[in-house]
């Protein structure tokens, strides 16, 4: 990636550059001053620096998984519990035609 350059081993390896700041910063729709670039491109840093250690760990036999938690659907299956009752709503309707409803014509 340009403007991401990583340095020798340890903490603080990963550097990012003002340019890509800069670039970010447009993306995010953001206008920051700049100490606040300086603290946001030092915290990504940081974030990179850590992502970096996670992937130094051993995940051999971890399977992966998309939420902490075990996630199952709790939604019900959808059935049909009242069926076709046409007849009986339309006797509601103040007025019926043709087997729908009649209902007063709102487009001039």
């Amino acid at each position: 990636m340009e403007g991401f350059e990583k340095k020798g081993q340890g903490k603080g390896k990963n550097k990012i550059s003002d340019e890509t700041m800069e670039y970010v910063g447009i993306l995010a729709k953001l206008e920051l001053s700049p100490e606040e670039k300086e603290r946001a491109k030092k915290d990504m840093e940081e974030m990179l620096d850590y992502i970096d250690k996670l992937n130094e760990l051993d995940t051999t036999g971890t399977e992966p998984m998309s939420h902490v938690f075990p996630v199952h659907n709790v939604f019900r299956e959808d059935v049909i519990t009242n069926g076709d009752d046409h007849e009986n709503m339309l006797k509601n309707a103040p007025e019926a035609k043709d087997g729908s409803y009649l209902v007063p014509k709102t487009v001039a």
